[in-house]
């Protein structure tokens, strides 16, 4: 028998819930935006007492054993030890059925933003009124999204280190700096002026989030087989590039 969202969801939520360590406990990504299908993963985020996220991890890896057979357990390396991830699957669910797990302490502050639709919490569990929103500081936030641009400028500059290399033939060595100096500061720019509030996604979701003129052009650059077809998309970006920063300008006049 296929073990259901729901199923993980409800144990979850049941056996970690229960600790008195456990202060929250909510979903955030498709679940959130209202754009769950039958690919989703599970999005999960507990927020535990300070000092409690091994105790937590520990419970957790129990309940997964307890509802199937474990066939992913990977932890993401590098993190800090009060904001920790990892990834599960259980061999009986659908092979898309990912179920993504953030737990953090109370040292690692909770704000959403009332602007960013995004990123919406859907509560399961809040003990101690968590889970917070605020408004943008819209000063701050145009500072950043100014040094996003900015620094996508400074990159786009050196797009001399992909045309060399379409000089000389090489095709890997043209795709890499191509993607590094010419499409990614695009992707940043283009963030800036459709998905402020998400700016730092880069393609992410950039089918929804992004109008459909946009993504076929973006579909178009990044869709190149040969060296031929970079240098044709380094010469079609420029243009783009430039009327992509100067809608992004007024944007944050």
């Amino acid at each position: 028998m296929m073990i259901k969202r729901e199923t993980i969801l409800k144990a979850i939520v049941s056996d970690l819930g229960s600790e008195d360590y456990i202060l929250a406990i909510w979903l955030e990504g498709s679940d959130g935006t209202k754009t769950l299908d039958e690919y989703s993963d599970i999005d999960i985020v507990c927020y535990t007492k300070e000092g409690y996220i091994d105790e937590a991890f520990t419970r957790l890896d129990e309940c997964m054993r307890r509802l199937g057979q474990v066939d992913i357990a990977y932890e993401q390396s590098g993190r800090p030890t009060n904001n920790r991830y990892k990834v599960y699957h259980l061999q009986e669910s659908s092979e898309n059925l990912l179920v993504d797990v953030t737990i953090q302490s109370e040292s690692v502050p909770v704000l959403f933003i009332n602007e960013d639709k995004t990123v919406v919490p859907v509560i399961l569990l809040d003990k101690a009124s968590i889970v917070k929103y605020q408004n943008v500081d819209h000063v701050t936030h145009r500072s950043q999204l100014h040094s996003q641009l900015i620094r996508a400028q400074g990159i786009y500059s050196q797009r001399s280190r992909a045309v060399k290399y379409t000089k000389r033939g090489l095709f890997l060595e043209s795709l890499i700096y191509y993607h590094k100096y010419v499409l990614n500061p695009l992707v940043d720019v283009l963030r800036i002026i459709y998905t402020p509030f998400q700016a730092d996604c880069f393609l992410v979701h950039a089918s929804r989030d992004f109008p459909v003129e946009v993504v076929l052009t973006l579909e178009k650059l990044y869709g190149v087989t040969t060296v031929q077809d970079i240098v044709d998309r380094i010469n079609l970006t420029d243009e783009l590039f430039r009327n992509a920063v100067a809608e992004a300008e007024v944007k944050l006049s």
